[in-house]
């Protein structure tokens, strides 16, 4: 497909703020959520809805998630109907707009602010940067700030493109100064929270992903922990690099969005292989790179 509309993030995000579902963020979503339990059973609001005897969503003791750079509102939708108290930013004043009028966000609070200007207080369980840290040219002060905004015993959760061997002409038109490698993202975060590099012991798991009892037992003295680093969407992988690196030429998006049956046969197809990722806990390939940050106590 030639550059179109669909092909423009913000044109993208704003067909997404009408949508409930899409194939990659709805996955991502899940993924994501799965990876929260596993690495902090604590922040599930169906387990502090048992233990409380509240319903999930009420009390002084619900759950918050605050989402940077929320966009098209899913990532919102997703977290609310899993019981958080959820809230976001986005830099764009059009989305922010779009957001406040979606039924579904009713009474969400959502406001236009740039992450790299926006210190928080540490008050969110949860702190959600999904494709953002690398639209901006300071990542190391973006994820600097998205910590601030992380509650002692929270997570902050970051997602970006995966790769740097993949990066081109798309990464530039939808404003991408770079893809990431996992440890050039590790250490980025580390670097970001003023501590040194990743210790030399760590290793990785056979996912790809950080051997998580491993590292809290190597930094036990320090007020965070990188207790999971994966990659996810692996389809995405061969796709982007047969279009990207052999093809040289545009994405075909409209599979994301059309109501051909051949498209949703496909759709099906990728939403049955991101739900088996889902279930493996990552792989050591894929478009997307996955952290989970937790901060100590």
């Amino acid at each position: 497909m030639s550059h179109s509309a669909d092909q423009d993030l913000n044109s993208q995000q704003h067909h997404l703020s009408t949508a409930s579902y899409d194939l990659r963020i709805t996955n991502l979503a899940r993924f994501i959520y799965q990876l929260i339990l596993t690495c902090h059973s604590g922040l599930d609001p169906e387990s502090r809805k048992k233990k409380t005897g509240s319903p999930i969503g009420v009390g002084d003791d619900t759950l918050t998630f605050f989402d940077v750079g929320a966009g098209n509102g899913l990532f919102l939708k997703f977290f609310k109907n899993k019981g958080y108290n959820v809230s976001g930013i986005e830099l764009e004043k059009e989305l922010v707009f779009n957001m406040k009028k979606d039924p579904e966000l009713k009474g969400v609070s959502i406001s236009q602010a740039d992450i790299t200007k926006l210190k928080g207080k540490e008050g969110n369980d949860v702190v959600l940067a999904s494709d953002v840290i690398e639209h901006i040219k300071d990542d190391k002060l973006a994820i600097a700030h998205l910590w601030s905004h992380v509650a002692p015993g929270g997570l902050m959760v970051i997602t970006v493109p995966a790769h740097s061997h993949l990066y081109g002409k798309r990464d530039k038109m939808w404003g991408h100064y770079r893809r990431y490698d996992a440890e050039v993202l590790l250490e980025r975060i580390q670097t970001s929270l003023c501590h040194p590099a990743l210790d030399a012991g760590s290793r990785k798991n056979k996912t790809g992903s950080l051997d998580g009892e491993h590292s809290r037992t190597a930094r036990d003295d320090k007020d965070y922990t990188i207790v999971f680093v994966t990659h996810w969407n692996i389809v995405g992988y061969f796709i982007y690099f047969l279009y990207e690196k052999i093809l040289h030429q545009s994405i075909n998006e409209n599979m994301r969005y059309s109501n051909s049956i051949v498209s949703k046969i496909i759709r099906g197809a990728l939403d049955g292989i991101l739900k088996i990722e889902e279930i493996i806990g990552g792989l050591p390939l894929g478009l997307t790179l996955v952290a989970v940050v937790r901060k100590q106590r």
